[in-house]
């Protein structure tokens, strides 16, 4: 993952399936086993069940979880905790197949998950009203721009988006959804579409010296799909932490993403990546900076090269694709993400 740039539409080039949004834990888990993740598929301009049978694939999960499918509902077995997967959901003919924005699990059942699909005739509108005609070999791509409580924001200028050659937009949707061809900047619904949009996974970010910062996990793009995403965005550049101590600030992260539950004496981890994270913390940073890595050439801790620590590329939603199992920091601005790169750029010390 390029997880160090906090400017620009980063585009890694790997083939990806993606997300739901908006879910509720249930009373299972808790317990490390596998969870149950259900829901249904409901379009993206009403909210309602889609009327035709629907379709359902995961991404991001090793082992990939049993799918059931009745009409418009649908069931996850198998989830692993702690983890960070998409969902590609879709229900031909009437609605396009649509990646969502990534979900983030814990050790807890969910239940309640609207997975939204785009319907053909939504996008025919939309294309139709911005005067653009997609191409099968790329994506649209609609990102909501949100605030840190989730809501629709509006007033953020097309300035904003650091746009690359090729993709066309933003064009902006108005508080009901519809398209807003002279708009310039967000309405209240926050909506932006991006036309052309290469296959790969996409993480929008704000424009350098934009006067803001805009965070959104990296999602997947396919050719002749849509993906809907979550962008939070904040007034200021991104604010890094400062003196990071190992013990209080990193080791925890280990324990609440489920890092150390599998790099453990019995967990799979340790076989597969020759890590342990349980233990002291002296042995757990002499694991990360003085062990050996399995990938040859690579270290867990580089001083010289901190972007490129296997501690944040390996569980990451990099370019290329890595073996970890899971993708543990879906976004460059994840604030455990930034807590481990400054541990390391203030030299990894045992603090």
């Amino acid at each position: 993952m390029r997880a160090t740039t906090v400017s620009g539409l980063t585009l890694a080039m790997i083939a990806a399936i993606t997300v739901g949004a908006g879910c509720g834990a249930d009373d299972g888990g808790g317990d490390g086993s596998p969870l149950r993740v259900t829901g249904r598929v409901v379009d993206f301009e009403t909210g309602q069940p889609v009327a035709a049978s629907a379709t359902i694939s995961t991404f991001g999960l090793d082992p990939v979880p049993t799918v059931a499918i009745d009409g418009a509902s649908f069931a996850l077995d198998g989830v692993a905790p702690h983890s960070v997967f998409y969902v590609l959901a879709g229900a031909a003919p009437t609605h396009r197949n649509t990646y969502g924005a990534a979900i983030e699990v814990g050790d807890r059942d969910y239940g309640d998950v609207d997975v939204a699909a785009v319907s053909e005739a939504y996008l025919a509108s939309l294309s139709a009203a911005f005067d653009v005609q997609p191409t099968a070999s790329t994506g649209v791509l609609l990102a909501q721009v949100v605030d840190d409580a989730g809501h629709g924001r509006a007033g953020v200028a097309a300035a904003v988006f650091d746009v690359p050659a090729g993709v066309l937009g933003p064009y902006f949707l108005d508080a009901d959804l519809a398209p807003a061809p002279t708009a310039t900047e967000t309405s209240a619904s926050g909506w932006a579409v991006f036309f052309e949009v290469r296959p790969g996974l996409v993480g929008l970010l704000a424009a350098p010296d934009s006067g803001y910062t805009l965070d959104m996990p990296q999602s997947p793009v396919a050719p002749a799909a849509a993906t809907l995403a979550r962008l939070t965005v904040s007034d200021g550049g991104v604010v890094l932490p400062r003196d990071v101590s190992f013990s209080n600030d990193v080791i925890p992260i280990f324990e609440s993403r489920g890092c150390q539950s599998c790099h453990s004496g019995s967990g799979p981890g340790r076989d597969l990546g020759n890590l342990t994270l349980d233990g002291s913390a002296n042995l757990i940073h002499r694991e990360l900076t003085e062990e050996l890595a399995v990938a040859p050439g690579a270290l867990r801790v580089d001083l010289a090269n901190p972007e490129a620590s296997l501690v944040l590329t390996m569980p990451s939603a990099e370019d290329p694709p890595d073996d970890h199992p899971n993708i543990t920091f879906a976004s460059a601005l994840d604030p455990d993400y930034l807590t481990l790169l400054v541990w390391i750029r203030e030299g990894a010390k045992q603090n």
